[in-house]
């Protein structure tokens, strides 16, 4: 079990509000140990897989994309994080005629474009598009001071706000409540003053459950749900919809909340390889805190992606509060991960995976370096712990509400893993976790 005693030893991230996405776990943007002439080019093995994955995110799939017209004017936040860059990017991918207006951190307009068509090139944006964003589309602003940009006049023609900025911090970072709850509040605040405003998507994580929840988690019992919360940004989101639903009450809003994203059915860990490292350890490591058989919610981002514009752009919604996820019926267990590993490495020569507790995992830290390649040992003793307390809580999170809205089932982790490690098996480990550390 995770404890906040526990996680204050774990190294503080940056607070990059709009750079990162929101989901608890949720991919960061890649860093500069990222070889991007290698991960930009090569053919995949695991192209079967992907096929196969993408079948459930085939044109059409999500019915209510096809619903956005030039009338619609998206607001959309966090662009230059995973999951708020996924977002643009299939928007400009559907060729939609939505009108724009991506907020980025930046110090001016041509800096903020500039960030925003960085960010989308990792999800290979062909470049006429990219062509298509000016800086009419950029909103040069940041949740720690709403007033700096709250008398934009654009700011008044939105019809849709997709909230997908915030500080993820795993530690205690100084800003994640002025940010997460008290900034996010006054930029709603200012977002009702929209007359024409039809949907306020504000994305926040599934994992507010707790440390103790029940083994399939509900939406409307997940604030209740007793136990501690994992880390203080979970704490932050689940205040930050608890005033958002009193402060928004009346209109239309609702709450999104992705479960684990890692990888890309189509790019792999192309965008980012946040996440997908604690996959790669536990399958180093040959153990896991989970039983075998115990399961892990986990989808792709651009499935995600869709889905958080299929909720945004549903001309009625049955509900406040919804799950992106994978649910108990599309969720893979620990021991089908570890075939897909065995499948895409072609190498079962490391013993049979087992299950075990954090302890045994980290009386192994002199063979670290043996394991995992270079490292640092303190690092990864961090890291071990947080990836057991996860998969230890072995939760899945109902998706039925989404199924309802007319979504397709997302694709198995277990399904697409072999293109995510595809595209990073050169990368180390160590190297890779530190996207979701620094």
């Amino acid at each position: 079990m995770i404890t906040q005693t526990l996680l204050k030893k774990a190294t503080v991230g940056r607070a990059l509000n709009g750079n990162r996405s929101t989901s608890m776990l949720a991919a960061r943007a890649p860093r500069p140990w990222m070889d991007e002439r290698r991960e930009n080019g090569g053919a995949v093995n695991g192209v079967e897989q992907v096929r196969t994955a993408r079948g459930n995110l085939s044109a059409g799939a999500f019915p209510n994309l096809g619903a956005i017209t030039s009338s619609d004017f998206f607001l959309i936040t966090g662009v230059t994080g995973f999951l708020g860059g996924t977002v643009v990017a299939e928007l400009l991918a559907s060729h939609s005629t939505a009108k724009l207006l991506l907020m980025v951190r930046a110090g001016s307009v041509a800096e903020g474009l500039q960030r925003v068509r960085r960010s989308l090139e990792r999800f290979e944006v062909p470049a006429a598009l990219l062509d298509k964003l000016g800086p009419a589309n950029i909103l040069c602003g940041d949740l720690a001071n709403v007033a700096a940009f709250a008398e934009d006049t654009r700011l008044d023609a939105v019809t849709h706000v997709i909230n997908s900025a915030g500080v993820t911090s795993f530690g205690k970072d100084p800003n994640v409540w002025s940010v997460n709850v008290d900034g996010t509040l006054a930029f709603a605040r200012r977002l009702k003053q929209a007359k024409g405003l039809k949907r306020f998507t504000h994305i926040s994580t599934a994992m507010i459950c707790g440390d103790r929840p029940p083994s399939v988690v509900e939406e409307d019992v997940s604030l209740s749900i007793n136990g501690q919360h994992l880390v203080p940004y979970t704490e932050s989101k689940a205040e930050a919809e608890r005033r958002l639903t009193v402060e928004m009450a009346g209109l239309p809003f609702v709450i999104v909340r992705p479960t684990i994203i890692a990888g890309h059915t189509r790019l792999g860990c192309r965008p980012s390889g946040s996440i997908f490292w604690a996959f790669r350890m536990g399958h180093a490591l040959r153990m896991t805190t989970s039983p075998l058989n115990g399961m892990i919610d986990v989808v792709p981002v651009d499935y995600a992606a869709r889905a958080v514009l299929h909720l945004a752009a549903a001309r009625k919604l049955e509900h406040s509060i919804y799950h992106v996820g994978s649910g108990p019926s599309h969720s893979s267990t620990f021991a089908e991960i570890d075939a897909a590993f065995v499948k895409a490495t072609g190498d079962s020569s490391g013993g049979e995976l087992r299950s075990t507790s954090i302890e045994e995992a980290l009386s192994r830290k002199a063979s670290f370096q043996d394991i995992f390649g270079h490292c640092n040992r303190r690092f990864m003793q961090v890291a071990i712990r947080l990836y057991g307390g996860f998969a230890g809580l072995n939760a899945t999170f109902d998706n039925s509400r989404l199924l309802q809205e007319g979504a397709p089932p997302p694709p198995k982790f277990s399904d697409y893993l072999g293109v995510c490690l595809e595209t990073c098996k050169e990368v180390n480990i160590y190297a890779q976790a530190m996207i979701d550390f620094v």
